[in-house]
């Protein structure tokens, strides 16, 4: 077989006018009636994303979170699910708007996945900051939704469906009559300015993996970019092999002409009908990329332009500089083609599709979801530059500004929402919250009580009024808070969790527990809840409970940026079992949690203090000097510490030298003087 045989996506002869036959979506594609499903399209190891696969490696697939017909956010029902290799998208209809939307978030198998969640979340904010652009998928807002025990992004965008029969993306028109010499161009034109526009909007952007399965094809087939999340990809070797530039290979940096080349792979499918080259494993088009050259696509296709061949093959140069150097380029060059072919002028200016007020706020809204709080601040701020009175926007600004700090000016956002709209409750509670991060508590008490006088019945006011109230350490009429806002919401966990630390407070240890008990009946995995319980049955010395307690934690399935938590319960389990002098658990317990945290200091001085009070005197010293190593400014404490244990082991000149050194910095400590005479007067005694 040659090499052209190999590559043939065709059968029969190819003209002009029709590319290929079905042989091109049975090899480089799928079957017939897979067209929802990735996993049927990347059968081929060189279709598939590598960083995708190396996170998928061989887990299972254990189900999505959201079934057919089940409603997302008591807003998205959801009438189709297309699974990729690291996301999912729900095909949807929002019930708000009456329109098709599509909800793109990770795989349920990938929700702890930090390197995913990461990815996912980079290419939530490029997507929301590329705006809107016709030949884009257009990402309307970041939502954040609840599936127990997570709460993770949504990208929700528009629907793309394709003509019937054509599947949704590029790959069903590669190989299909329709896909004409004038739709190709056109397409070829409509990706350039896509891209043209995502690096206009967000410089220096590579999109890393631009493929046929990238390009989503409308009803209309109007080609539009999708997928941007390997934009910050950590390695440069990202991507799919297929359509992969030599740099990217060789984990050089990248810039858009590594783009270009991916596209130049497109191009080269598009026209003739044809892979680019013979290859089928990653390793065959590792060599391929970066040592074949591309057949001429005139010698497959003779009818195609020359024109187009050598643009084609430029856009497949294996040095960058030889390729078209930006999409500038690439637009003008097919936009001379698309005028040629079609008579018809081409668009160049698409200002008329700027965001407007509405779509900025959701803009602003978006970011802050992905905690890009400055960019949206920005985006509030375009807001208000159109509509200064929109008093949501001046309050979500405050919001974006409190989650940086910033109170002083977000309450200066809250008053212009105020101002504007004096019963504004949300504003005024929000306010108060930033006066409380001030600890101006007498201030933000009087706010709540003029939100209260507005909306006498609003759980979130009381509830806060309490916290500010307990933070005053008026702990009555804190507790007198939290039992209006139950009384209005009895499923409040803040609310019961809030009520108990403060009877903790006032040493009303059983009526906490009791608070707490109630927490944990609405969420048994509510951490905050659980460690305030071990602490109240510790105050009481019901040591034997609280150890269940923290096995109970140790039970819950936190997620990786929680594991902390797990130290926390592991310590606290420690501490129990040393007051119940069952020493070797203790120490085990101590164990596990530096096993997470290895310079946890709190465990540490446990550990150290065990192990001096079971006379394992050489252990204790290792600690102590672990303990110096992480907190080196209480150096006189340690040294006496390590100095008391030299004492303990009879090696009294080491003990002489540690009191000195605190002697060094302090002549007047009275412990290191007492025990540096003690062991001076036995190392006479010694000798």
């Amino acid at each position: 077989m040659t090499d052209t045989d190999a590559t043939r996506l065709a059968g029969g002869s190819i003209d002009a006018t029709r590319l290929a036959g079905d042989a091109y979506r049975t090899r480089l594609v799928r079957s017939e009636a897979d067209l929802a499903d990735d996993k049927t399209r990347l059968a081929q190891e060189g279709y598939q994303s590598r960083l995708a696969r190396d996170v998928v490696g061989e887990e299972a697939d254990t189900g999505e979170s959201y079934a057919l017909g089940e409603r997302i956010g008591g807003r998205y029902e959801v009438s189709a699910i297309h699974h990729g290799e690291l996301g999912v998208v729900y095909g949807c209809f929002d019930h708000e708007t009456k329109q098709p939307r599509a909800l793109k978030t990770v795989r349920a198998r990938h929700v702890r996945d930090e390197q995913v969640l990461s990815l996912f979340e980079s290419e939530a904010t490029v997507w929301v900051s590329l705006e809107k652009h016709p030949y884009i998928v257009r990402a309307y807002r970041v939502e954040r939704f609840k599936s127990f025990p997570y709460v993770f992004p949504c990208v929700v965008t528009e629907y793309v469906c394709g003509p019937e029969g054509m599947g949704g993306d590029l790959r069903g028109w590669q190989g299909h009559p329709r896909l004409t010499l004038p739709v190709a161009v056109t397409m070829a034109l409509q990706i350039a300015q896509g891209m043209q526009h995502a690096v206009r909007k967000v410089p220096n952007l590579v999109h890393r993996d631009l493929k046929p399965a990238n390009i989503l094809v409308n009803s209309e087939g109007k080609a539009m970019i999708t997928d941007f999340g390997l934009v910050h990809a950590g390695q440069s070797g990202a991507g799919t092999p297929a359509y992969m530039s030599p740099e990217q290979w060789q984990d050089k940096n990248l810039d858009s002409r590594s783009d270009i080349y991916a596209y130049g792979c497109i191009l080269f499918e598009m026209f003739t009908g044809h892979r680019l080259f013979p290859a089928l494993t990653e390793r065959e088009w590792e060599r391929a990329h970066l040592t074949s050259t591309p057949a001429e696509l005139t010698s497959l296709v003779p009818q195609l332009p020359g024109e187009i061949d050598r643009f084609v093959r430029r856009c497949l140069e294996k040095n960058r500089s030889e390729r078209p150097q930006s999409w500038d380029e690439v637009v003008t060059f097919f936009a001379e083609w698309y005028h040629r072919l079609t008579g018809k002028a081409v668009v160049y200016d698409f200002s008329s599709l700027a965001l407007n007020d509405s779509e900025l706020f959701d803009a602003g809204y978006s970011l802050g979801n992905l905690k890009r709080y400055e960019e949206a601040i920005q985006a509030y701020d375009r807001v208000l530059a159109i509509d200064p009175n929109n008093s949501s926007a001046w309050n979500n600004k405050g919001c974006a500004l409190n989650s940086l700090d910033r109170y002083e000016e977000a309450i200066q956002a809250y008053d212009r929402a105020l101002a504007i709209d004096p019963n504004f409750i949300l504003a005024g509670n929000n306010k108060s919250y930033a006066l409380d991060a001030l600890r101006h508590y007498e201030e933000a008490i009087k706010d709540f009580d003029l939100a209260l006088a507005i909306a006498p019945n609003d759980p979130m006011a009381w509830y806060n009024k309490g916290k500010a109230l307990d933070d005053l350490k008026h702990y009555k009429e804190a507790i007198q808070a939290f039992d209006r806002a139950l009384a209005i919401d009895p499923n409040c966990v803040l609310g019961w969790n809030s009520k108990g630390e403060a009877l903790s407070n006032l040493k009303r240890y059983e009526d906490a527990i009791q608070a707490y008990d109630r927490a944990l009946e609405i969420d048994p995995n509510n951490s905050g809840a659980w460690l305030n319980k071990t602490s109240a049955l510790e105050s009481l010395k019901r040591y034997e409970e609280a150890i269940q307690a923290y096995d109970r934690m140790l039970n819950i399935d936190f997620d990786d940026s929680l594991t902390w938590l797990y130290s926390l319960a592991w310590s606290g389990k420690g501490s129990a079992l040393l007051e119940l002098k069952r020493y070797g658990e203790a120490d085990q317990a101590f164990d596990r949690a530096l096993a997470i945290d290895p310079d946890d200091l709190l465990v540490w001085v446990c550990k150290g203090n065990l192990l001096r009070d079971t006379k394992h005197h050489e252990e204790a010293i290792l600690a102590y000097k672990r303990l110096l190593s992480i907190l080196p400014s209480h150096f006189t404490f340690l040294w006496n510490m390590i100095g008391s244990e030299l004492l303990n082991l009879r090696r009294y000149e080491e003990a002489i030298q540690a009191f000195d050194l605190v002697l060094g910095k302090d002549t007047t400590d009275e412990f290191a003087l007492l025990r540096k005479k003690r062991a001076v007067n036995a190392l006479k005694a010694a000798r």
